[in-house]
C-alpha cells in the first residue's frame, strides 16, 4: 500500500484557483496568527553583534537597526529561521532595483539565454522600439550569479562562474554572521522572478557540496505561500506567508528539507517600499506590484582548511 503524500496534497490545495484555498491556517508572522509551532529566537542570535557594528552595517545595507528585528524558528524543524522584514523602505527599493537593473545583466545567466542570443540589459529593453525586446522583462524567470546552476544536471561546474556581486555578498554575510555562521562564503545565487500565476515546485537544494552551510533566501514584492517540510518528501509541510522583505535561513537538518511555493498572492504593499511620487521608482513599482522576486544565496564548496 502506497504511503499518502501529504506534501503533494497540500501543494495542490494551495495552488488551486477554483475554488481558491482557505488561508486561515497559514502561519502569519505579521498578524501573529497560527504561531503554535513557532518560537521567538531573537535573543538567541542578535546579542552576538556589537551595537556599533550594527548601526554602521545596517545603514550601509538598507536595514533597520537590529534592536527592531524579529526572528522566529519552527519548534519541530532544526535549522529553520525566519526574519521578519528587517529592511528600511529605502533598502527594499534599493534591492528590488538591483534585482531588475543589475542582476539579470551579463555576465549573469538567465532563462532568456536558452531562447535568444546576446540578450543583455533586460530592464532597459522594456522601452525598446522592438516589440519582442519589450517582452523580455515579462519572460524573465531566473538569473544565476557567481557559480551558475545547471538546471539539467543539478551540478555546479567549477569552471562556469562569474564574479559574485559584492553588495549581495555583504548582505548575505551579515545575516550569516548574525546567526553564527562566521565562515559562510556566498558563492552562488539564484534570483527567481515570479508572476502572479507562477509557482515553485516541490524540491530540496542538494546540488551544493557545502551542505553544512546555510541557504539564505530574500523575498521582495508580492506575498508567497511557502511550504516547508522535512527530508521526508511525504510528510505534511508547514505553510507560512513570505511577505516583501522577509528572509528565511535554512541550515542543519532543515538544509535538505523539501519546500515549495504553490501560489503568489496579490497584496497591497505600498507602505513597505513604495514611493510612487518618485519618478525614478514608478516603473519598478509597476513591476513589483504584480510580481514576486526571490534571491537565494548559497555556498557551493566546502571551505578549504
Amino acid at each position: 500500500m502506497n504511503e499518502k503524500d501529504y506534501f503533494k496534497e497540500d501543494f495542490k490545495y494551495y495552488k488551486r484557483k477554483n475554488p481558491p484555498p482557505n488561508l486561515d491556517h497559514v502561519i502569519d508572522f505579521d498578524l501573529k496568527q497560527n504561531l503554535e509551532a513557532v518560537v521567538c529566537v531573537r535573543e538567541q542570535y542578535l546579542p552576538v553583534v556589537s551595537k556599533e557594528i550594527q548601526c554602521q552595517t545596517c545603514e550601509k545595507l538598507g536595514l533597520r537597526n537590529h534592536l527592531t528585528w524579529n526572528l522566529y524558528a519552527l519548534k519541530h524543524l532544526d535549522g529553520f529561521v525566519y526574519i521578519q522584514n528587517p529592511f528600511t523602505t529605502y533598502g527594499q527599493r534599493t534591492w528590488i532595483r538591483k534585482c531588475l537593473e543589475k542582476y539579470p545583466t551579463k555576465p549573469s545567466v538567465t532563462n532568456l539565454d536558452l531562447h535568444y542570443k546576446n540578450v543583455d540589459d533586460i530592464w532597459s529593453l522594456k522601452d525598446s522600439s522592438d516589440s519582442e525586446e519589450r517582452e523580455y522583462i515579462q519572460k524573465l524567470c531566473w538569473a544565476t550569479l557567481g557559480y551558475h546552476h545547471n538546471w539539467d544536471t543539478k551540478i555546479y561546474d567549477p569552471n562556469w562562474r562569474s564574479e559574485f556581486p559584492n553588495c549581495l555578498e555583504d548582505l548575505s554575510r551579515h545575516f550569516a554572521e548574525c546567526l553564527g555562521f562566521i565562515s559562510f562564503k556566498p558563492e552562488a545565487a539564484i534570483v527567481n522572478y515570479y508572476s502572479s500565476k507562477s509557482s515553485l515546485s516541490i524540491h530540496n537544494d542538494h546540488s551544493e557540496e557545502a551542505v553544512d552551510a546555510p541557504i539564505i533566501s530574500f523575498s521582495f514584492g508580492q506575498t508567497g505561500v511557502f511550504l516547508i517540510g522535512t527530508e521526508n518528501k511525504l510528510e505534511k509541510p508547514s505553510a507560512m506567508f513570505l511577505r516583501s522583505g522577509d528572509i528565511i535561513v535554512m541550515s542543519k537538518s532543515c538544509r535538505l528539507s523539501y519546500h515549495a511555493v504553490p501560489c503568489i498572492l496579490k497584496e497591497n504593499v505600498d507602505d513597505r517600499y513604495c514611493d510612487t511620487e518618485s519618478s525614478g521608482w514608478i516603473e519598478f513599482f509597476k513591476y513589483i506590484s504584480r510580481a514576486r522576486i526571490n534571491i537565494s544565496v548559497r555556498q557551493v564548496y566546502e571551505n578549504k582548511s
